[in-house]
Formats: C-alpha cells, sequence, structure tokens
C-alpha cells in the first residue's frame, strides 16, 4: 500500500526516467562551463588599485599594456642601452602593436630656437661616459622621469607596450603570453633579469592556478566525505547511493548556475564544492532518517515515515541557508552579491533535487541495495547512547554554557572594532604568484602602485594658465612632498616648471615656474602640438581643471585617506575662492570600499538573523525556541570576529561571506534538532527523554554533516588564492563552533537538570 503523497516516492521508476533527460541536459550545459578569471574582478571591492587601473586605462585609450621590467646594475652603460633597445624593437613585430616606451624608446622635449623639438630620450650610436653619467642622472632625479621609467636607484627601468588586440577569451590570452614568454625568454639573462605584468596574463594565471588547485582540493574533500560518510551509516551500500546522488547533482549545478545566468570566477567557484556539501548533509538526514523506521514496514511506508520526520526540517533548514547566503545580494560588489544569488539558486536546487528526482533515485537504489535501509541496531525504549548521555551532561552543567557564552560574546562586541577591513587586491594573490611580485617590485622599488587625483578646478575654461594659479598649485604640491609620505607627486605646474626648465637651459634639477604669460603659452602650445603624454594625464582638454597626482606605497587605507584630506585642507586654504578643490573622487573610493564590505557583513547579518528568527518562531510557534536556536547560530559569528580580530584576517570580499554563511548553515542543526526535539515531547516525552531521543536521532547525522562541512573547508587550504584560504580555515572554525553549539549549548538550554 501506498501511504506516501510524494509522487516521486509513488512513481520513483516513471518520474525518474522522465527527468534523466532534464539532469542529461544540466550535465551537458555542466560541460560548457569555464572559469572566469578576469582580473577586475580583483580590483572591484579594491577601489584605490580600480581607480588607478582605470585612470592608467584612460590614458591608454584603452588599449591593452604589457610591462616590462628589466633589473640590472648595468641598465645605463652601452651593453644595457643595447639590450633595452633589443627587447623594445623585438615588441615592435607582435601583432596589433600600437607603441613601445622605453629609456631607447621615448622623446623628451629640447628648446630648439623660439620652438621645441621632440628628440631620443638615449641618442643612437656610442655614447661618452659623460653623456651616459647625465642621461642616468637625469632619469634617477626628473620627477617626471624617476618611478615612471627607471627606479629612483637607477637598477630598474620599465619597457611599456600597448597592444589593440582580441583577447577576449582564454584561448586568445594563452596565445599572446606563450607569444610574448617566447619573444622575451633570449633576452632574460642573469645580468639581465626580467619580469612581466599585464592583466592578461593575471586572468591566465588564476585560471590556470584554479585548475591546478582543483586536483588536489577535490581529492581531498572526497576522501575526507568517504570518512565522514562510512564512520557515519557502516555501510557499503549506503555510501554508494549517496555517492551516486552526490555525483548526479554535482555534475549538474555548474549548468543550473550557467542557465541561471551565473559565470565561475576565483570568488564563486567555492560554491560548488560547498553545495555539494550541503547536499551530502541533507542526504545524510534522509537516509539517517530512514534507517530508524521501523523495518518490518515495507519500503513505501518507511519512506512516508522519513519523509515526515525530516521533510519539515529540512525545508526550513534550506530557507535559513538560502536567506543566509541571499542575505549577501545586500552588498554592492557584485561578486559578493552573484555568489549570494547563485548560492540561493543553488540551495533550491538541491531541495528540489533531494525531495524529487533524487527521492525516486533513493527509493530505487534502496529496492537494489535493500542493505542501505537496515537499522544499525535494535530500537531501545531509553536510548543510553553517546549522544543522549552527552545531552544530559549538558543539561546538568548549563552553568558551562552560560561561562562559555560570556567568554566569547562579550569580548567579540569589541572585537568587531578590530576587524581589518583594509582591502589590498595585491594580497588576493598567491605570494608565490608572478604578478604579485612583480606588483610588489613596483611597489617597493619604483614609487608605489597607489595613485589618487586631486582636481583643482577654475572659473573658465584656460584658467589653469594663469601664473597666479600654477604658483599656488606649486605650493600644494610641495607642502605635499614635505609630507614626507608621497613616494611621487605629479601635477600640471611641474609639467610648465619642466618645460621652462628646458627653455631657459637649467640643468639644476630644480624646477620653477616661467615668469611670463607669453612664455607659458609658447609651452602650452607646444606641448599640445606634439601630443604629449602628461598634458593629457594633468588636466582636461579645456584646460580649466589642473590635476595633482598623488603617489604612496600600498599603505593602509586609514592612513591613505588621512593623507588625502590634509592636502585637500591645505589646498582649500591656499586656493583662491573661484578654484574648487576636490580629491573626494579618491576619498569617496577608498571609504566607500571599506564601508560596502562592513555594510555587507553588517547588513546580511541582520538580515539573516531577524528573517531566521521570524521563520524559526513561524515553525515552532514559540518564541522562546527562535531565540534559542539564533542565540545557539549567533555563537559561531561571535567566534569569527574573535579569531578574525585576532589573527587580522583580511575582511574582503571573499571573506566577508563567511558570518551569514555560517549562521545559515549553523542554524540548520538547531532546526532539525529542536523540531525533532518538540515533536517528541507533543507525544509525551519529558524535555530530558525528548532531548535524549532527538540527540539519538539527529547527533549522528549533525555530526557526520559537520565532519563534511570541515573537511570541505579545510581542503580549501590547497588553494593558491589567498582569500579562498582565509575563507576555508575561518569557515572549518565556524561549522567546529556550530557543532558544539548544537550538540552542547543547545541541549543544556533544551533539557532539565536531572535530580539526583
Amino acid at each position: 500500500m501506498n501511504t506516501s503523497r510524494n509522487p516521486f516516492v509513488r512513481f520513483p521508476g516513471v518520474l525518474f526516467a522522465t527527468f534523466l533527460f532534464v539532469i542529461v541536459g544540466l550535465i551537458w550545459q555542466s560541460t560548457k562551463v569555464s572559469i572566469d578569471a578576469n582580473p577586475m574582478t580583483l580590483l572591484e571591492s579594491d577601489r584605490r588599485h580600480l581607480e588607478t587601473y582605470e585612470r592608467i586605462s584612460e590614458f591608454l585609450n584603452d588599449d591593452t599594456a604589457l610591462v616590462i621590467s628589466i633589473e640590472s646594475d648595468q641598465i645605463f652603460t652601452p651593453a644595457g642601452f643595447d639590450h633595452i633597445r633589443n627587447v623594445s624593437n623585438a615588441l615592435t613585430g607582435q601583432d596589433g602593436l600600437v607603441d613601445v616606451k622605453s629609456l631607447t624608446h621615448s622623446y623628451k622635449p629640447v628648446r630648439k630656437g623660439f620652438s621645441f623639438s621632440m628628440v631620443p630620450f638615449v641618442p643612437a650610436g656610442e655614447l661618452s661616459e659623460e653623456q651616459i653619467a647625465s642621461i642616468r642622472d637625469f632619469s634617477i632625479t626628473h620627477p617626471l622621469v624617476r618611478n615612471i621609467m627607471v627606479s629612483h636607484d637607477g637598477k630598474i627601468t620599465l619597457i611599456t607596450a600597448t597592444y589593440k588586440r582580441d583577447l577576449s577569451n582564454s584561448k586568445l590570452r594563452a596565445a599572446f603570453q606563450s607569444e610574448t614568454e617566447k619573444l622575451l625568454r633570449p633576452f632574460d639573462k642573469p645580468e639581465f633579469r626580467l619580469k612581466v605584468i599585464a592583466l592578461p596574463f593575471i586572468a591566465e594565471e588564476l585560471s590556470n592556478a584554479f585548475v591546478h588547485d582543483l586536483y588536489y582540493v577535490l581529492p581531498t574533500t572526497g576522501l575526507c566525505i568517504l570518512i565522514a560518510v562510512a564512520l557515519t551509516f557502516r555501510s557499503l551500500s549506503c555510501l554508494l547511493l549517496l555517492l551516486m546522488s552526490e555525483v548526479i547533482l554535482t555534475t549538474a549545478l555548474p549548468g543550473v548556475l550557467r542557465m541561471a545566468g551565473f559565470t565561475l570566477t576565483p570568488y564563486n567557484i567555492l560554491l560548488l564544492p560547498l553545495l555539494a556539501s550541503i547536499n551530502l548533509t541533507l542526504l545524510t538526514h534522509q537516509l539517517t532518517a530512514l534507517r530508524r523506521t521501523d523495518p518490518d514496514l515495507g519500503l513505501d511506508e518507511r519512506f512516508s515515515s522519513m519523509l515526515d520526520t525530516v521533510f519539515w526540517p529540512s525545508l526550513f533548514a534550506a530557507i535559513t541557508t538560502a536567506i543566509g547566503l541571499g542575505s549577501l545580494a545586500v552588498c554592492e560588489v557584485s561578486q559578493v552579491r552573484n555568489f549570494g544569488l547563485a548560492g540561493t539558486v543553488g540551495i533550491g536546487t538541491i531541495f528540489v533535487w533531494s525531495f524529487g528526482p533524487g527521492l525516486s533515485l533513493l527509493k530505487l537504489g534502496c529496492r537494489v541495495l535493500p542493505s542501505a535501509v537496515l537499522p544499525k541496531s535494535v530500537h531501545r525504549s531509553r536510548p543510553t547512547s553517546f549522544y543522549s548521555s552527552l545531552g544530559q551532561a549538558a543539561a546538568n552543567c548549563r552553568w558551562v554554557t552560560f561561562a562559555l557564552a560570556a567568554i566569547i560574546f562579550v569580548p567579540a562586541l569589541f572585537a568587531v572594532n578590530r576587524l581589518n577591513i583594509d582591502i589590498r587586491a595585491i594580497f588576493f594573490l598567491s605570494p608565490e604568484s608572478h604578478s604579485r611580485q612583480m606588483a610588489e617590485m613596483m611597489d617597493s622599488r619604483m614609487g608605489g602602485i597607489n595613485v589618487v587625483q586631486m582636481d583643482f578646478k577654475t572659473d573658465k575654461p584656460n584658467g589653469i594658465n594663469q601664473l597666479d594659479f600654477l604658483n599656488k598649485l606649486q605650493d600644494v604640491q610641495e607642502y605635499a612632498e614635505g609630507k614626507g609620505k608621497f613616494s611621487s607627486t605629479y601635477s600640471y605646474a611641474s609639467l610648465m616648471a619642466m618645460m621652462n626648465s628646458i627653455w631657459v637651459g637649467d640643468d639644476s634639477g630644480q624646477l620653477t615656474l616661467p615668469t611670463s604669460t607669453l612664455t607659458l603659452n609658447i609651452f602650452v602650445l607646444a606641448l599640445k602640438a606634439f601630443e604629449y603624454p602628461f598634458l593629457q594625464a594633468l588636466s582636461d582638454e579645456k584646460q580649466q581643471t589642473a590635476n595633482l597626482v598623488l603617489r604612496t606605497t600600498d599603505i593602509p587605507s586609514t592612513e591613505f585617506v588621512a593623507l588625502l584630506e590634509s592636502i585637500e585642507d591645505k589646498a582649500t586654504a591656499i586656493m583662491p575662492e573661484t578654484v574648487s578643490v576636490s580629491a573626494q573622487a579618491g576619498l569617496h573610493t577608498v571609504l566607500k570600499a571599506d564601508r560596502d564590505i562592513v555594510d555587507a557583513q553588517l547588513g546580511s547579518l541582520c538580515i539573516t538573523a531577524v528573517t531566521m528568527f521570524a521563520i524559526m518562531t513561524l515553525l515552532w510557534r514559540s518564541f522562546r525556541l527562535g531565540i534559542l536556536a539564533l542565540a545557539t547560530g549567533l555563537g559561531p559569528v561571535a567566534v569569527l570576529a574573535l579569531v578574525g580580530a585576532i589573527f587580522q584576517v583580511p575582511l574582503n570580499s571573499v571573506t566577508v561571506m563567511v558570518g551569514a554563511l555560517a549562521l545559515g548553515i549553523g542554524i540548520d542543526d538547531a532546526v532539525h534538532l529542536i523540531t525533532h526535539w518538540l515533536n517528541t515531547k507533543r507525544n509525551g516525552s519529558t524535555e530530558n527523554e525528548a532531548l535524549a531521543m532527538a540527540l539519538e536521532a539527529k547527533g549522528p547525522a549533525i555530526l557526520c554533516t559537520s565532519f563534511i562541512l570541515v573537511s570541505f573547508s579545510l581542503s580549501l587550504l590547497w588553494m593558491s588564492f589567498p582569500p579562498v584560504t582565509h575563507f576555508g580555515w575561518l569557515s572549518a572554525v565556524a561549522y567546529a563552533s556550530a557543532l558544539g553549539a548544537a550538540l552542547w549549548a543547545l541541549p543544556s538550554l533544551l533539557g532539565s537538570k536531572k535530580k539526583p
């Protein structure tokens, strides 16, 4: 007799065969999924570096830029110049090349009568020692050359090549990288060490690193899961059924996400093993409940009994997990938002599978492998297992729970203000990453990778070409330089002062502005005629706004913002009222980056907590039980706050996801445990009897699922993407804390102290 109203239990063969076509289609979609390793996603949450890149990209007309560093003690020697020239010449043969800028392939203005002409920075032919020494001194002292083309110690020079080339997919990027590396390989010598950085190369590096890492992550996760399931069920048949269901869903999930409009990136690729682990937790609860049903009943009745026990807790647990993920949609960082939304779609898919086609597969499997649903032991009237003993011990020692709560929650309130929210894109790459090493070299030896612009807008076009304005702008620049925190400063005033030094033949390096408006106008006309790059970088087309560009090493954002504010205050005091001074683009982007991450964490946690409380109160019709479940669920979040503050783990656009996710998954255990406890209690059992039965029924599944989630998290330590490794060990701490909360803290609050 069929007692279940679930059609997937009543007609498993027909419905599974029907849905098999859908599943095969989704798996086919999964084969088309690729990892989008666009490095721009790294910069989205680091607004300082994003703004720097956008400024450079605008300056380069959105061409692809390739930067090659040559490090040598022989840069300023005939052999060094020949080597730089040969590398530059080799690049000119590449398809799509627009321009090459280097010591040997750049020009500088020189005076010629009453005008200027452009001459090679390094003249061709044989150079005397005096000429070479002059070129070196100029390169390491001139503010528009030092740290732009040559390092301040004269031992590193940069070659910048720009391309108009189709690099829209991985195959094209890989071909470009291979071609460039092959071209440059003969020039990389012990005496001339070459390094290359370009966004297309970073994309390939990230993509290849993820594929390489997965070869370690997946086997490690799989092995740990096999051990957890084997120890829980001690049944090969159960293991086979779980793995069969898991493999089908896991291979179909990428296709589901693809059809929902999501792409896999270094940010959300960890969703796949996470969702696979969550699916296993649901399957574990199903199979555990199925094995505890009366073996004398028919298979249909046993499935019906299992669904009565598992369906509603699983539904509400899925809802709470989906809320935890979906709450991340409040974040303005698109990658965090997409992670949450994609995770919500994944949770929905898992639930539909587990109580739909997956249920049919489980029933068909139980027919073929009936040993899978054999009970582990004979039922007892009063369970006395480890779990029930643990529950009674927790109830008897409730003071331990309150003491731990005080030790954890009170310091956590103070720890929140000490979280590390200094987001730096460079730390998103592995320390062994070639691109990170190149960026760190440029940061430490080429003046820094932070660039911010301060705008000085006059009241009319051509207003910046007034001597009084330029003198005041130079005063602001000198004030900034006097702070001793900026590695370089550039301004429209310094550009005009450079032209004046060339005009008057002053080689002292002391840049002074012209005293004649006529001379100033000659400079402006000459720079426009030659389309001099710095003119475009330091002023607008109408010559109404001049720019002061400030450059620092990769310092903390709080220090960075304080510096900008001090310069802005000084500039406002110096400039006349007709000139508006603004560094707000820079200040707002830096502050907004931090605020977005903090708001995402607080917002997602608040949304998750409030919504979960409402849902649990509705489920159990008990305000008290909703409070208990929420309190135990917040325990792991408090532990995360403490650990994050102590170890100063960066709270970036990946680790920010841990809090709401841990709360969502952590409350799942409370939902299963409290629901079973409440139903047993309503059937006439005392609080302690109901607690013992609930722990006996749910304890093994909770332990197994926690082990699965912790194993998944620890397997992420293999990843070479630092935010993912941080996510891994933080979430492992959260899941371990959630296990303690479920098996100790919650039972201590549900049970009552046993009288001696």
